[in-house]
């Protein structure tokens, strides 16, 4: 009560009154005292949930006045994959930052879990990545970008680059790293390691991350997949060198994903016009 009064700038009497009020309002206990302090009830998390998404609508009408009198006085939280990170993201940031010098920025990247949680925590206004699913359920929308197909890269050191019409059978002694949802049913190279009636390689590396799998690529001795967006929208690594195979496509799509009754900040809505312009241009 008194670190809250402190920071609240009122007396600590007052936020007793303000919780007690509150409690009867409502009929039942916010907070219980345990050893270890106050702590909120079952109720009190409960409405700590939902208080979460009235304030964060009066911070989100701010930042839209805001940005409305001036888009550089903009702020974007965008969570997304690793992939989409270094390619789709970056190019959108990187020409609404030629547009709005000062408008700002924030990234946050991480497995699909976390960052579905993040967007229903309101810890971001939006992300991108590749579908999980066809149905986002009641909470989501999902507004569909693009379909990627994975290449297969590797070093212009490697034995592999100088192979004229290489394939999968070529390259199953060669070590892969692979990220996790390339390794799932129904995954692109799921599928190509199948139809080829190949088991997947035993040389193998498993990792999300594009930084430690081009790190390691350069070296010329790993074979990797990547989203042929990410080598198109990605800044040209002069070493890099795609083998010329054929995968198929992923079945669901990139997707900029928000919450369903969320008014998208003026931000967002700048975001996923870019996004959609920079896909355009690429597909053309």
């Amino acid at each position: 009560m008194a670190k809250a009064a402190t920071r609240l700038a009122v007396s600590r009497p007052v936020v007793s009154r303000a919780i007690a009020d509150l409690e009867q309002i409502l009929g039942v206990p916010l907070f219980s005292r345990e050893p270890e302090g106050v702590v909120p009830t079952f109720y009190g998390e409960t409405l700590v949930h939902r208080a979460r998404a009235v304030f964060d609508e009066l911070r989100q009408g701010v930042e839209d006045i805001a940005a409305l009198l001036d888009p550089n006085a903009a702020t974007l939280r965008i969570g997304s994959s690793p992939a989409n990170e270094v390619g789709l993201v970056a190019r959108v940031i990187e020409r609404l930052s030629l547009r709005y010098p000062l408008m700002q920025f924030t990234t946050f990247s991480g497995p699909v879990e976390s960052r579905m949680e993040a967007l229903r925590e309101r810890r971001v206004d939006v992300w991108v990545a590749r579908a999980h699913t066809e149905d986002p359920g009641p909470e989501l929308c999902f507004q569909a970008l693009m379909h990627e197909r994975l290449l297969v890269v590797t070093s212009e050191h490697s034995p592999w680059a100088a192979l004229r019409a290489p394939s999968l059978a070529d390259l199953m002694e060669a070590p892969w790293i692979i990220a996790q949802p390339e390794l799932a049913d129904g995954s692109p190279a799921q599928r190509a390691f199948a139809a080829a009636g190949l088991p997947w390689p035993r040389r193998l590396i498993v990792s999300d991350s594009l930084v430690l799998r081009l790190s390691m690529l350069r070296a010329g001795r790993h074979v990797t997949f990547m989203p042929d967006s990410a080598v198109r929208l990605a800044p040209e690594l002069p070493w890099l060198r795609v083998l010329p195979m054929e995968l198929p496509h992923w079945d669901l799509p990139v997707v900029v994903a928000t919450l369903r009754h969320r008014r998208p900040t003026a931000a967002t809505e700048l975001f996923i016009a870019e996004a959609h312009a920079v896909i355009r241009e690429i597909a053309a």
